[in-house]
């Protein structure tokens, strides 16, 4: 009897070492593993944004990624309004459980500068950087004529007062058209809506710039009805040959990230889990990579928590003395 009682005592404590063991390898690997935590049934990703854009298109290719690494279906819910602020603010007082991430880019600092919100990133828990737009264009119609940045600049000098530049206010595209203005582009900016209501007035003849990301110009380009000016990233696009603002001598930049945030005080487990899982997502899986490179002709790119929050830093650095 009293061997087996010993015989027991040592069955439970090697249960309890291999228990810890694995408690341990976790620990040091540095990263979530999947399924380690409990994520509800379902996940919102709210995007800030109209669908059909390279905000949505992101959001939307992440969401069926994750759904297949988490435990739970991640859909996207595209939530426009003030700029993306009605968006962001349906996160910020969402429910900490885990249900609700945002999923915004750099216009979420614009609408912060702006004071279009009240709040930054201190008010979620910010998870990570999952993907860099290689840049917004400065585009223009065809009609106008124009073939260069410098072109552009010229011609508004020659024609004061002519040119309306479109842009949605609280955005990056308010942004950049407010630091292009400074630089000594006449033109007047008008709130023209979404990056498809920028679009559609550009090709309707009712503006006379927009800035748009390469992917949904592209058609149009090739067709002759759109001219691709310059890219405000600050990195030019050699696959499109595109230069960017910096290059043709202005010294006009605005880094586009996209980034994860869950509502303040989400349990920590979830949001390190969903940052591991995009890292994955980001680094291996080549799929992800061949879509994202063929749409948008974005690089996989990916920075944790503390990074993703020192790049946003440099932007807030670019924007700190544009007044919008």
């Amino acid at each position: 009897m009293f061997k087996k009682g010993i015989c027991l005592v040592v069955l439970v404590a090697m249960a309890f070492s291999l228990i810890a063991c694995s408690g341990n390898g976790s620990e040091n690997s540095g990263e979530a593993s999947e399924g380690a935590v409990q994520w509800p049934k379902n996940v919102e990703i709210v995007v800030p944004a109209g669908a059909g854009g390279d905000t949505d298109f992101n959001a939307r290719l992440l969401a069926d990624k994750l759904s297949q690494k988490l435990e739970s279906n991640f859909v996207v819910s595209n939530v426009s309004g003030e700029g993306g602020a009605t968006g962001t603010r349906q996160v910020k007082n969402a429910e900490n459980d885990g249900s609700s991430v945002l999923f915004y880019h750099s216009a979420f600092v614009v609408n912060e500068l702006s004071g279009t919100t009240d709040y930054g990133f201190d008010a979620y828990e910010f998870a990570c950087i999952a993907a860099m737009n290689p840049g917004n264009v400065v585009t223009v119609n065809s009609s106008l004529g124009v073939n260069s940045l410098e072109e552009l600049f010229e011609y508004s000098k020659e024609n004061p007062g002519e040119l309306k530049m479109a842009a949605q206010t609280g955005a990056t595209s308010y942004a950049v058209s407010m630091l292009l203005k400074n630089a000594g582009l006449d033109v007047n900016i008008v709130d023209a809506g979404s990056a498809a209501e920028r679009m559609a007035a550009l090709l309707g003849g009712h503006v006379d710039i927009i800035l748009a990301a390469y992917g949904s110009i592209h058609d149009y380009v090739e067709a002759g009805d759109l001219v691709p000016l310059a890219l405000d990233s600050g990195v030019d696009l050699e696959e499109a040959g595109l230069k960017s603002i910096v290059s043709e001598g202005y010294d006009i930049k605005l880094p586009f990230y996209y980034f994860f945030a869950f509502p303040e005080g989400t349990d920590q487990a979830l949001v390190d889990e969903l940052s591991a899982a995009v890292k994955d997502i980001v680094e291996n899986d080549a799929d992800y990579a061949k879509r994202i490179g063929d749409t948008y002709l974005q690089t996989p790119t990916y920075y944790d928590a503390d990074g993703g929050l020192e790049k946003f830093g440099e932007v807030y650095d670019i924007l700190e003395d544009v007044e919008f």
